[in-house]
């Protein structure tokens, strides 16, 4: 029982950085597009490589690597909620490519439609918001359904993949200040 506290406590905690990361992250972004005569190009493509590495970043969680086998091995239940969270993925990664490929023809040809660029950052943070509420009833889910024995595996499932992510450099979706 205590190992399960411990898995559950541990992934709602990796949930609540992943939250707060996207918020600071978002917050970043939205307040950099409201200005739109002082966005360059290339602060567009910053703001995109910064969710493209948060979307990165998102794939490597726990809830990804060991949860979500975990669900499908144990219980149909989940089956709905993980299409519409891989929905949401893929429409992200659309928006993004999409996104990519309009700054540049914009950095070629010199032509910007700026509230459609900035519309689409925006949406592409609403559907990562989204992903990530959904990825909390996922959480809930886990909880109740797999079996308590296999919170023990997947506990020292989480501490190995710790011990791997310890030793990798520290990663920030912000920018960094210029001095």
């Amino acid at each position: 029982m205590l190992t399960a506290t411990y898995s559950i406590v541990t992934l709602k905690l990796e949930q609540e950085n992943m939250r707060w990361n996207f918020s600071a992250l978002q917050q970043t972004i939205l307040s950099s597009i409201k200005n739109l005569n002082h966005v360059s190009s290339m602060e567009f493509e910053s703001m995109l490589n910064r969710l493209s590495q948060f979307e990165q970043y998102c794939q490597q969680r726990k809830v990804e690597i060991f949860i979500v086998p975990a669900l499908r091995k144990f219980t149909r239940e989940a089956d709905t909620l993980l299409d519409e969270l891989d929905s949401l993925s893929q429409h992200c990664f659309s928006i993004l490519c999409k996104l990519r490929v309009r700054l540049q023809q914009v950095m070629r040809e010199g032509l910007l439609k700026m509230e459609e660029v900035c519309s689409s950052i925006e949406l592409c943070c609403s559907t990562i918001y989204t992903r990530l509420c959904k990825r909390e009833e996922l959480v809930e889910l886990a909880e109740r359904v797999i079996p308590h024995e296999e919170w023990f595996d997947l506990a020292a499932s989480f501490m190995s993949h710790d011990r791997i992510k310890a030793r990798q450099l520290p990663f920030s979706f912000q920018e960094e200040e210029e001095e």
